[in-house]
């Protein structure tokens, strides 16, 4: 790779994480329209990279490409949530029967990242309405649920929960986002999970994920 293209390569990715974190942390509000040219003076790059981010945050459904408006920050909805939902309990079930059925070691990471969520400054952030540190958790969330889908060594598994991630987050940002009082109960089945799954009790895992993954009342209210 030549020096330009390593250049191209580090703005490309620059815009990319510019645009995304921009998202997440509601500097660019859901239906909103980001401008190539304001992107890529904020983000300190040229408009070819920030048009191949853009595109690239399209494929990830971060935005939708209108023919003659632009790109538009996607709207998280109840159809793109309840049907996340679906394909996470598909495939994270499936990982928790291999775990399980194998006994598997499960990662020391997955308390960590626990530990990590369960931070009380984080939490009170969270609770306050600080997109920063909802978008860090939701960030942690989607490590902690992948880690017991990596755990079972199934790499096409492990690469189809990968590509729910940008859905993962959004919705994760959008849930919390919506109702922040949810958190002690997102914690306490997250506990409950990695204490189902240490015990290879497949059962009681599977079950707490469908209760983790079902969708709230409230969150669907608000996103109709």
């Amino acid at each position: 790779m030549s020096a330009e293209e390593g250049r191209m390569v580090t703005a490309r990715e620059r815009a990319y994480e510019w645009v995304k974190e921009g998202i997440l942390l509601g500097r660019y509000p859901e239906g909103s329209f980001v401008e190539e040219k304001v992107l890529s003076e904020e983000a300190g790059v040229s408009r070819t990279p920030v048009r191949e981010a853009l595109h690239r945050l399209a494929a990830e459904g971060f935005l939708d490409m209108l023919p003659r408006r632009g790109a538009q920050v996607r709207r998280v909805t109840v159809g793109e949530m309840i049907e996340t939902y679906e394909m996470r309990q598909v495939l994270e079930i499936h990982g928790f029967s291999a775990l399980c059925g194998k006994r598997l070691t499960i990662p020391p990471e997955q308390a960590e990242l626990v530990a990590e969520m369960e931070d009380p400054e984080r939490l009170k952030r969270c609770r306050a309405g600080d997109r920063e540190a909802i978008a860090e958790h939701a960030k942690l969330d989607f490590r902690f649920h992948f880690g017991f889908v990596r755990a079972t060594g199934n790499t096409v598994l492990t690469d189809l929960f990968r590509s729910l991630q940008p859905r993962h987050q959004r919705i994760g940002v959008s849930a919390v986002t919506i109702r922040p009082e949810r958190l002690p109960i997102i914690t306490h089945e997250h506990n409950s999970l990695l204490n189902a799954l240490s015990a290879h009790d497949f059962e009681r895992a599977a079950g707490t994920l469908r209760t983790h993954l079902n969708p709230d009342d409230t969150v669907v209210s608000h996103l109709r």
